[in-house]
């Protein structure tokens, strides 16, 4: 029997296992990522976190932090468990491992904040960054994985559906946890400080332990792969190799990286317009209804997109829309601040079309065999663009709002340009990560 024959069998053998396993997969991916987005929107990095810290402290570097930690703590793992997965065939339990520890965590600082925050803030803040470390650290890891299994329970040519179904639906319960945490802080006698906040975290446990049950019942369809590197150096050498041969990925690479850094800036809306414009605390809630808003309406339309004419053009499009969002922030009088809500409604329709175009191009521009990596790697070369929001928080501190905001509207208009050098490798083959 020759390679080629052993190597058909196997695919023959993963297909069918995936059409076996499609439906029950679609409906339990559903569960997880609904209940998952949904839980994530009581402890939004963009409005809850952001005004529960400044409950805390006056300090910008603190709310900066907030986006430092989840998006370069998120990164350290993933390129050793890119390397310790990589030959597994099975990796469903290690994503089981990640939400178990990412929902206790959630769970155990409502306790610590509705015992200590109001008696002893200075630790509950020093907990609360610890345990943003570990939660950020955990999701690191399952991201690695999470796009592995996914790739392979979801063919390609349903993965817009399958994103924009999941999307559709846990934006809509993320529109009713804006209400929900709108009623929770608006309301100072059932609710008062920090009873609101640890409710909302408590919530946010709950519906991750939900979560965990829906990817329990995933069927992980089975490919065998080989290990193609010995070592963490290994693999971080052929990381590099990969960038230096796919002028697709060094471009890709540029755009993510001058769109994020742009959008480091979002903790510190919801900071402005409580103190530049003077909106009550009640308006977080709607902010963060806004945000889930856009996200829905455009989940289903960048999807659509992707499946039909490509992820390229979503990425495009979802680049050009950045440099608004900064702009409109200013623009906005105190005298109309309902106006700002379209900040945030615009920024769930960003970070919907980056989800949808960036988290699924790179599972059509890398052969399985290299698509851990390749996803790892895109996040630890991203790493230094998660540490602007530190720097963002230092210029706040220090400087106007207009001189930051401009240059976040700048980078953000440049990623565009950086954009459109990237090809669509559903049509350009040879534009492949392998």
């Amino acid at each position: 029997m020759t390679a080629e024959t052993i190597t058909s069998g196997i695919a023959d053998r993963f297909q069918a296992e995936v059409s076996a396993y499609y439906r029950q997969n679609f409906i339990a991916g559903l569960v997880h990522g609904v209940f998952f987005q949904a839980s994530a929107a009581f402890v939004d990095t963009n409005t809850v976190l952001p005004a529960f810290v400044a409950m805390l402290t006056p300090s910008k570097m603190a709310v900066g932090l907030i986006a430092a930690i989840t998006g370069f703590v998120g990164i350290l793992p993933e390129l050793f468990t890119a390397y310790l997965v990589e030959d597994q065939a099975r990796k469903k339990a290690y994503l089981l491992g990640v939400i178990t520890v990412r929902w206790i965590s959630w769970g155990v600082l409502a306790w610590l904040t509705y015992r200590y925050a109001l008696t002893q803030p200075a630790l509950v803040l020093g907990i609360f960054f610890t345990m943003l470390l570990l939660f950020s650290f955990a999701g690191g890891v399952g991201s690695v994985v999470y796009a592995d299994i996914f790739a392979r329970a979801i063919p390609a040519e349903r993965r817009g559906r399958f994103v924009g179904t999941r999307n559709l639906l846990g934006y809509t319960l993320a529109i009713a946890a804006g209400m929900v945490v709108r009623a929770i802080l608006q309301d100072d006698i059932r609710f008062p400080f920090p009873t609101n906040y640890a409710a909302l975290f408590g919530l946010s446990s709950a519906l991750l332990a939900i979560a965990f049950t829906g990817f329990a019942m995933i069927r992980e369809p089975v490919y065998p792969v080989r290990r193609r590197t010995v070592s963490l150096k290994g693999l971080w050498h052929r990381s590099v190799a990969l960038v230096r041969e796919s002028a697709n990925l060094r471009a890709l690479l540029v755009a993510n990286a001058l769109l994020a850094t742009g959008l480091a800036l979002a903790p510190f809306f919801v900071i402005y317009a409580q103190q530049e414009l003077h909106v009550p605390a009640g308006l977080v809630g709607v902010f963060l209804s806004a945000q889930m808003i856009g996200a829905a309406l455009s989940n289903l339309f960048w999807g659509w997109i992707g499946d039909r004419y490509g992820n390229r053009l979503v990425i495009v499009a979802v680049n050009a829309l950045g440099g608004t969002v900064p702009v409109i922030a200013l623009l906005t009088p105190a005298s109309a601040a309902w106006l700002y809500t379209s900040v945030f409604l615009l920024l769930g329709v960003i970070m919907s079309g980056m989800r949808v175009g960036y988290g699924n191009i790179i599972l059509e521009m890398a052969s399985h065999e290299v698509l851990p990596t390749c996803v790892a790697l895109r996040d630890t070369l991203l790493a230094p663009v998660a540490l602007f929001p530190l720097v963002a928080g230092a210029l706040i501190q220090h400087r106007p709002y207009v001189w930051v905001f401009g240059a976040g509207a700048v980078l953000m208009g440049i990623s565009f340009v950086a954009a459109l050098r990237l090809q669509e490798p559903r049509h350009t083959p040879q534009s492949m990560c392998r």
